[in-house]
């Protein structure tokens, strides 16, 4: 049973959740002891311990609208934390690689329950300014701090004792699980206006346009992650650390913007996720041009920094377009978020061999171009939701 607590409590609690958004990531620190530890089995085939929870979390995504209607959140709430925690820890007991795989794919679940209900608590608890604010600092700040934390503990980890003990990190977020139980409130279910209570509430095709163009803003982000290793120490600018530090600072803006975004919200109402994700390709496009490692990672801060309000903007933008009454669609995002991740290498392959060229800066270019032209079609086609419009009933 939850206790009375104070607003600042609330907000802590709220934004806490996402801090595992992101925390797949553990395998991606270790995969090269991983792939040493299965030289049976084709690499390609191993990285599926880094890339099949975020297959796997599209699954309850996709249905989250229908699993509010049927679980109380704190239910959904339990259940996607314990399969997090339990899928995450178990590999480090496990020396079969389809077993790991299997246990990935639990914690995928996990993830694609507690992803939009992060974002969702938030809408339900808060609203106007202090939702943009809690949206923005969750979604990029502590989903950051997350990252980072899971990335380097499981790093530190793998390195001390063997790499199956990175795994362990994921025994962290237990006491987020504790405290959440034990203190956030349940959710008053949100009134339908008056309306029958079986009336049917029609869903503008803003939400589905939006959710359609985050699989591109996922994908094209890809070329940056995977690109920008290869053209520092292609090119000769860095090391492998000074190529690791470029992706820390471009994390660093993300973190940082998300501490800003409820002000860029407010002063840019109509366009805050159209000039997030034009920035983002601008700060491609910087590091495209870079001829050198500082300006790379001028490049990185500043894609990053727009990253940190696209990703945000586009669980707003949702948020603001859906109907009163109608199941949250924010789900529909992280399934969004989680397609454009699979898809995004098998695009730029498909460019990169229409135009014969190979990884390094080339990508680079082809998030820079792909990113201003969506920033674009989301300025003339991602309005402010219409008030009067917003909701349609069907008896």
């Amino acid at each position: 049973m939850t206790k009375n607590i104070s607003k600042n409590m609330l907000k802590f609690l709220v934004v806490i959740l996402a801090f595992q958004d992101v925390a797949a990531g553990v395998a991606g620190s270790i995969m090269a002891d991983i792939i040493k530890a299965f030289p049976e089995y084709d690499p390609t085939i191993v990285m599926l311990v880094a890339t099949f929870p975020g297959l796997i979390q599209i699954v309850p995504a996709l249905f989250y609208g229908k699993l509010t209607k049927a679980f109380k959140k704190k239910t959904l709430l339990l259940v996607g934390l314990t399969l997090f925690i339990v899928g995450g820890t178990l590999p480090t007991f496990i020396d079969s690689l389809p077993l790991i795989i299997a246990m990935r794919g639990l914690l995928g679940l996990g993830v694609g329950i507690t992803m939009p209900l992060s974002i969702d608590v938030i809408t339900d608890f808060f609203e106007g300014r202090e939702r943009d604010f809690l949206i923005g600092f969750g979604t990029s700040t502590i989903a950051c701090i997350g990252a980072i934390f899971f990335q380097l503990g499981g790093g530190i980890l793998a390195d001390s004792f063997g790499w199956q003990y990175g795994f362990l990190t994921y025994l962290f977020p237990i006491w987020i699980l504790a405290i959440t139980m034990l203190y956030l409130p349940e959710p008053k279910k949100k009134q339908q206006t008056e309306a029958k209570t079986n009336a049917k509430v029609k869903l503008p095709k803003a939400i589905y346009w939006v959710c359609l163009g985050q699989v591109f803003y996922s994908g094209l982000i890809f070329g940056y992650v995977t690109n920008i290793s290869v053209v520092i120490q292609g090119d000769q600018l860095g090391n492998a650390t000074e190529a690791g530090l470029a992706i820390s600072v471009f994390t660093f803006g993300t973190l940082l913007a998300g501490m800003a975004f409820g002000k860029i919200k407010h002063a840019l109402p109509n366009f805050y996720l159209p000039v997030g994700v034009l920035v983002t390709g601008l700060g491609m496009a910087i590091c495209y041009y870079s001829p050198t490692l500082t300006m790379i990672f001028i490049g990185s801060v500043i894609g990053g920094f727009a990253m940190g309000i696209g990703i945000p903007g586009v669980f707003t933008k949702v948020s603001e377009l859906t109907p009163v009454g109608a199941p949250p669609q924010v789900g529909l995002v992280v399934v969004g978020q989680g397609l454009g991740g699979i898809l995004g290498p098998f695009g730029f392959q498909v460019v990169q061999n229409i135009f014969n060229q190979d990884i390094g800066r080339f990508p680079l270019a082809i998030s820079a171009v792909g990113l201003i032209i969506l920033a674009l079609i989301w300025a003339v086609t991602v309005k402010k939701p219409n008030r009067d419009l917003e909701v349609t009933l069907n008896s």
